[in-house]
């Protein structure tokens, strides 16, 4: 079968298994309404593979892979050796979305419209989502722009007082920010916790005999994961209790104040990636011979880093992404005109990613105008060209 097919394929199915999520996570509609939606997944799903694996899917099977893994929910594409999504769980133990499915929703949206009644919010693929968040600020003078972007990465949470002085008169022209009252998800009795690594809120959610665990969806695989017991009658700033690698120590905020946040599209397209390149441009500035740009040409790209003397002279240009699919990305990045440029296109992704980063370098393998590679393998590169190891 042509690989394309394979791929739609793998697609309709990936979107059919986050609307059956959406629908078994739903407890607030009528029973026969929900079961009717997950026997329309199932259908999609059925028809997605074909009629001789479909035998093997039914509800029990479409539950099951909810909560364990997708992998045998999703037919074959032909790349599927070393798929991340293959692993991915949709729901938690006690039956809740996971925060996967917001993101593969703008990821990988095949636009079927009986699946897009049951999930409104994926309208867009997530590079038309992504263009249309920059659309916003690149009407702004450059210096503007930096100071925005620079914001949105530095500060995705704070009180408004602070923000409004921070953004100064940029601030009420975009829509970026939402309450963080009104997300019970990252609320752990009565408090909010920003992640050490990104600053966003974390996801808060009850682990049994009063125990909360808290972890930020972006950075729990580097270790960012904690539990917090509510002591009772206590008034101050709770502690949590680190169990990984990278589990800092963290000041909560009431989770009743006036304290807003970037929404969760802001926070994946602009203030992730955001991090990873004002990250490099630190890492790089100051060193004899190098020069650091952010944003040139009205931000075609994230970074242009040029050596010159008394070194050899080369150049980067960098755009950084933060898609929590790789196969997802590799296809908006596909989509794009071939660059005429004398120098490629570098995508960094962020290094917590490096596991999958080979899926992504085989299907751009054909386009010479791109590479790829992780943040921190881009900075040794750059750093090893200033000690003349080229």
């Amino acid at each position: 079968m042509e690989r394309n097919t394979l791929r739609w394929r793998r697609d309709l199915a990936l979107t059919a298994c986050c609307a059956a999520a959406v629908a078994e996570a739903d407890r607030t509609g009528e029973p026969g309404q929900r079961a009717a939606r997950l026997i329309d997944c199932l259908g999609v799903l059925r028809s997605a593979h074909g009629a001789g694996a479909a035998a093997a899917l039914d509800m029990h099977a479409l539950r099951r892979g909810l909560r364990h893994g997708l992998a045998p929910l999703l037919p074959a594409s032909g790349e599927e050796e070393g798929d991340p999504l293959s692993e991915m769980r949709l729901l938690d133990r006690d039956g809740l979305l996971c925060d996967a499915v917001e993101d593969l929703g703008r990821e990988h949206l095949v636009p079927q419209q009986a699946l897009m009644e049951y999930w409104p919010w994926a309208r867009l693929r997530a590079e038309q989502e992504e263009q249309q968040l920059y659309a916003e600020i690149r009407r702004l003078p450059p210096a503007d722009y930096a100071k925005v972007r620079e914001l949105l990465a530095s500060d995705p949470v704070a009180e408004q007082g602070v923000l409004w002085e921070k953004w100064g008169g940029l601030w009420g022209r975009f829509g970026f920010f939402e309450p963080v009252a009104s997300w019970p998800w990252c609320n752990a009795a009565g408090w909010c916790f920003p992640c050490p690594a990104c600053a966003w809120p974390m996801r808060a959610q009850p682990a049994g005999q009063g125990v909360f665990a808290v972890s930020c969806d972006a950075h729990l695989l580097e270790g960012v994961q904690y539990t917090y017991r509510p002591v009772r009658g206590s008034s101050g700033p709770p502690v949590l209790e680190g169990g990984g690698a990278s589990a800092g120590r963290v000041e909560g905020f009431p989770s009743a104040g006036d304290y807003l946040a970037v929404s969760r599209a802001v926070w994946r397209y602009l203030s992730l990636p955001g991090r990873m390149e004002f990250a490099i441009r630190d890492a790089l500035t100051g060193i004899a011979g190098l020069d650091v740009l952010m944003y040139p040409g009205g931000d075609r790209y994230d970074l242009r880093i040029t050596a010159a003397e008394p070194l050899v002279a080369k150049e980067w240009r960098v755009d950084a992404k933060a898609w929590r699919s790789f196969g997802a990305l590799a296809d908006a990045l596909l989509e794009r005109p071939v660059l005429a440029a004398p120098v490629p296109l570098t995508i960094v992704v962020p290094h917590r990613q490096r596991s999958d980063l080979p899926l992504l370098q085989a299907r751009l393998a054909g386009r010479r105008d791109l590479e790829v590679m992780t943040d921190k393998d881009f900075v040794a590169e750059v750093l090893r060209w200033c000690r003349g190891e080229w």
